[in-house]
C-alpha cells in the first residue's frame, strides 16, 4: 500500500485530474483526491478536511490559478500550492511564484511534479515547525515573565509585611530605651523598681519577638530554596505541648488551655520545627479565640501521631479554608490581626516534610480545629 497523500485539485477537466492522480499513484503514493473548479467549491473543500497539497490549473472558464491562490491565502492555511497549466509564459510563472505558488509546470510534462510536491510538503512542515517553535518560545517567555512578575510581587509583599511587623517591636523597644535613658537617677523621671522591671520585661519580650520574626524569615528562605533539612531525633509531642502551654506568655496572660494527652507520642522528628508548628497553632488559637478556652490533645492511632488544637473563636469561613495554607494568605484582616500570612504555609511545609498532613475544620463564628498528623514509621525502636 502506498503512502497516503491528500491532494486538492483545482481543475475543470476531470480527465486531467484523473491523469494527475494516476501519476501520483505510479510514484508510490495512494492519493486521496478531490476536484473543485469554483471558488465556493474550493472554500468548502478547505473547510471540510486537511490537505497536503493543492494543485491548480492556471486558466479555467469560471476560475483561475491566481484566484485559487487567493482563496488559499484567505483561509490562512499553510498548504503548498502548485500550478499546472497547458501553456504558461515565463513572466506569468514568475508572477505566480511571487504571489505564493511553490512551483509551476506544464501539463503532460509531470516528471517534476513529485519532487515539487515533496519539496513543497517539506517546506510547509518546516514552516509549521518553525511556527510551533516560536510559539513554544513565546509561551516559555510569557511563563518566565509571569513568574518574574509574581516573584517581584511576592518580594514586595514580603518586604511590606516584614517592614510593618518589624516596626512594631522596634518602636516598643525604642520607647523603653528612651525611658531608661531618662531614668538615670539624676532626674525627677527616675523609675521605680517596679517600673524598671516592667521596662526590662517589655524589652525582653520585644527582643524575643524580633528573634522569632527573624527565625521566621530564615525558615521561609530555607523552605523556598529547598534547603529545609530536618534534624530528626526522638521527640515526645506531649513534652512539646506541655512546654508551649507552660510558656509565660500563654500560661499567665492567655486564655484557659486544656491539655488532653493519651499515651506516648514519641517519634523521630525535628523538635525545633515541630515546636514552631504547634506553637503557631496555639498562638493562632489565642489570637483568634476571643479569650475563650482552648483545648489541645495529643494521641496515637496505630502508625500515626495526632495533635489537635481547638479554639472557640471567630472561626474561618468555608470559602477561605482552602487558601489559608498558602503563602501570604489570611482569613482575617491584616489591619486588625497583623502577621505575615506565612505561619500556616510554613507549618504545612514542615509537616509535609515529615511525611504528615495538616488540615482545618471550622465555621465562621464557631471556632476552628487544626489537626496535625505525623507518621510513626520512623520512630525509635526500644
Amino acid at each position: 500500500m502506498g503512502r497516503p497523500l491528500r491532494v486538492l485539485i483545482v481543475e475543470d477537466s476531470e480527465d486531467d485530474a484523473l491523469l494527475l492522480a494516476r501519476e501520483l499513484g505510479s510514484r508510490g503514493y495512494e492519493p486521496i483526491v478531490e476536484r473543485v473548479e469554483t471558488a465556493d467549491g474550493m472554500r468548502a473543500a478547505l473547510n471540510r478536511r486537511s490537505w497536503d497539497i493543492v494543485v491548480s490549473d492556471y486558466s479555467m472558464p469560471s476560475f483561475s490559478g491566481p484566484a485559487a491562490l487567493s482563496v488559499l491565502k484567505e483561509s490562512r492555511l499553510d498548504i503548498p500550492f502548485i500550478i499546472v497549466s497547458g501553456t504558461i509564459g515565463e513572466e506569468t510563472a514568475v508572477d505566480a511564484m511571487r504571489a505564493g505558488a511553490q512551483d509551476f509546470m506544464i501539463k503532460g510534462k509531470l516528471a517534476r511534479l513529485l519532487p515539487a510536491i515533496e519539496r513543497g510538503i517539506r517546506e510547509a512542515e518546516s514552516r509549521r515547525e518553525g511556527i510551533a517553535e516560536r510559539a513554544r518560545n513565546e509561551a516559555e517567555r510569557d511563563r518566565l515573565l509571569n513568574e518574574l512578575r509574581e516573584a517581584v510581587r511576592v518580594r514586595d509583599t514580603f518586604l511590606a509585611i516584614a517592614a510593618h511587623e518589624l516596626k512594631t517591636p522596634l518602636t516598643a523597644l525604642q520607647l523603653q530605651i528612651r525611658l531608661l535613658q531618662k531614668s538615670d537617677g539624676r532626674t525627677s523621671a527616675a523609675m521605680s523598681a517596679q517600673q524598671l522591671e516592667h521596662a526590662v520585661e517589655m524589652i525582653a519580650r520585644q527582643t524575643t519577638r524580633l528573634h522569632a520574626l527573624i527565625e521566621n524569615f530564615l525558615e521561609v528562605v530555607n523552605i523556598t530554596s529547598g534547603h529545609m533539612d530536618l534534624d530528626r531525633a526522638p521527640v515526645d509531642l506531649r513534652q512539646i505541648v506541655n512546654d508551649i502551654v507552660a510558656h509565660d506568655h500563654l500560661g499567665r496572660s492567655g486564655p484557659a488551655i486544656v491539655v488532653d494527652v493519651d499515651g506516648q507520642a514519641v517519634g523521630l522528628w525535628d523538635r525545633v520545627r515541630l515546636e514552631s508548628v504547634i506553637g503557631n497553632l496555639v498562638s493562632n488559637a489565642v489570637k483568634f479565640g476571643e479569650g475563650k478556652p482552648i483545648s489541645i490533645s495529643v494521641s496515637c492511632d496505630g502508625s500515626t501521631a495526632r495533635v489537635v488544637v481547638t479554639d472557640n473563636g471567630i472561626g474561618i469561613a468555608r470559602e477561605e479554608q482552602a487558601r489559608i495554607f498558602g503563602k501570604f494568605e489570611r482569613a482575617v484582616s491584616e489591619r486588625h490581626y497583623g502577621g505575615f500570612g506565612l505561619g500556616l504555609w510554613v507549618a504545612r511545609q514542615i509537616v509535609e516534610a515529615h511525611g504528615g498532613s495538616i488540615r482545618v475544620a471550622s465555621e465562621a463564628g464557631k471556632g476552628s480545629t487544626f489537626v496535625v498528623e505525623l507518621p510513626l514509621s520512623l520512630q525509635m525502636t526500644a
